[in-house]
């Protein structure tokens, strides 16, 4: 009798889990990464605390062939929630398709361009009659890159060309080497690569460009306006994961390597300098009082050099209002009581 009601009891346990697992709200997302990396660290380490399960949510993570792409995505409901370039975001507005970034993922923008450390190429001046290799033509590095051109007085296709050399990897270096092109422009996470494959490098991005701000969350907006709450609570345990792996960097660093991006970063030879340069992704500036609150004015100076340039190089054909694309709302709410001690 005894055997048969710890069987009864099991089955009992197992059947509620299972009908607690099937309450869970979905909730997919979609990163311009083209696989899992140490920059969504707060969704992984949210992800393993149970963050999202404690908020009722089943959140997955999709992968995309960039900023351009995840925007897309976005726009078409293929996903709830999308973490692409501002720019993107912006672009995606002006083609008729609303939008709202709820919350700054990265504050300082991920790309540089960067030339051999011998080259006699001092600046983007110097780019003239040169050839500037990408990861992607559809990447995030393509708006920087041509605001960095513009920036300088120059015209893409005219004086610099720009052409695909692979992801910091051999085709980049190889590119190099045999004069293919003479700066290469990327996510910096690549351009850790070259000096591991014995090139070293150094930064031609102009000053103004290091204003620009990086990746944002961004919904649908028809989604912010019918269930802020869901929206809270997605972001209330994504900060908690931001805040988790920040205090724990070790162990998630460990946790990235052997489980969440272990393709990445498993074998990776500059594994640490990489999580060095996530962290001060996720570091916000001074001023910023709530992470994930937007700062306003980088991405009004960004949307100006958007619209510079004539035909394909100008990102934006005009302004955009950002006061209709940008809130601080949920992300306050999601403050609102939030113990991160506890968290961490």
């Amino acid at each position: 009798m005894k055997s048969r009601l710890i069987v009864t009891g099991l089955m009992l346990a197992a059947l509620m889990g299972s009908a607690s697992a099937q309450e869970l709200v979905k909730f997919h997302g979609v990163t311009a990464q083209g696989g899992p990396t140490a920059q969504m660290f707060p969704i992984f380490m949210a992800q393993e605390q149970g963050f999202y399960e404690d908020e009722g949510l089943d959140v997955v993570l999709n992968y995309s062939k960039g900023s351009s792409d995840a925007a897309r995505q976005l726009a078409a409901g293929n996903v709830d929630w999308g973490i692409f370039s501002s720019a993107a975001t912006m672009q995606t507005v002006q083609r008729g398709f609303p939008l709202k970034a709820i919350m700054q993922i990265y504050y300082p923008d991920t790309f540089d361009i960067v030339v051999p450390a011998d080259s006699d190429i001092q600046s983007m001046a110097d780019m003239s009659g040169k050839t500037i290799g990408l990861s992607d033509l559809a990447g995030g590095e393509v708006p920087m890159t041509r605001a960095s051109i513009v920036e300088t007085g120059l015209r893409e296709g005219a004086d610099v060309k720009l052409v695909v050399a692979g992801e910091g990897d051999a085709t980049t270096v190889r590119s190099f080497t045999e004069g293919r092109i003479q700066a290469y422009a990327g996510a910096k996470r690549d351009l850790l690569l070259i000096p591991a494959q014995g090139v070293e490098t150094r930064s031609i991005t102009p000053e103004a460009i290091a204003r620009f701000p990086g990746d944002a969350l961004s919904v649908r907006a028809e989604t912010f306006e019918s269930d802020p709450e869901l929206l809270v609570k997605f972001v209330r345990a994504t900060l908690k994961g931001w805040a988790w792996g920040m205090a724990n960097d070790a162990e998630a660093f460990e946790l990235l390597k052997t489980k969440y991006a272990a393709a990445s970063l498993g074998d990776n030879p500059v594994a640490p300098e990489f999580w060095e340069l996530v962290k001060s992704y996720y570091t916000a500036p001074e001023g910023v009082a709530q992470h994930g609150t937007f700062l306003p004015e980088a991405w009004d100076f960004y949307m100006t050099y958007l619209q510079l340039g004539e035909g394909e190089q100008q990102a934006l054909a005009g302004p955009v209002d950002l006061t209709t694309i940008l809130t601080d709302d949920i992300v306050v709410e999601a403050w609102n009581g939030l113990d991160l001690a506890a968290v961490e």
